[in-house]
């Protein structure tokens, strides 16, 4: 598994993004067909995110005042039977434009992973999924310490 993380000066500012954020909204893309007929699905996705945010304490929640926490796997199988696949998981909150003033759900956080599997281990991308919300945990938890 490769993780892409951004420059350091950009992983400080994501993460200070995270600070005050009280409830987190899980939403997971679709995936393709062929994808979830090789085992990975949307539905274990979603179960595998909920239940890493909830071990680590952080709050979930359901409300358009939260923020979402999205995640979207693409995979492409390749001729000798691989897949490809790129996951990422992102945090997406409100933010007004300063320009217009226009309010958007802009990405204030992310991390993705690219790597390959055999078909009959496509549904492993899952735990990629876990350990890139299980990063997205650690700086939440960080900026958001329940001791402070």
């Amino acid at each position: 598994m490769v993780v892409a993380a951004p420059a350091a000066g950009q992983q400080d500012i994501e993460r200070e993004n995270l600070t005050d954020i009280r409830e987190i909204n899980v939403v997971v893309e679709d995936l393709s067909d062929e994808a979830e007929s090789a085992g990975l699905t949307r539905r274990a996705l979603l179960d595998a995110a909920e239940r890493t945010l909830e071990e680590r304490r952080v709050p979930l929640g359901g409300s358009s005042q939260g923020a979402d926490l999205y995640i979207n796997v693409a995979t492409h199988r390749g001729s000798t039977g691989l897949f490809a696949y790129y996951a990422r998981v992102s945090v997406q909150q409100m933010a007004t434009l300063e320009g217009n003033q226009l309010r958007a759900r802009v990405d204030t956080w992310d991390m993705a992973s690219l790597g390959a599997v055999g078909e009959g281990n496509l549904p492993q991308v899952e735990q990629v999924i876990v350990q890139l919300v299980d990063l997205f945990c650690d700086d939440y938890l960080e900026m958001n310490d329940p001791r402070r």
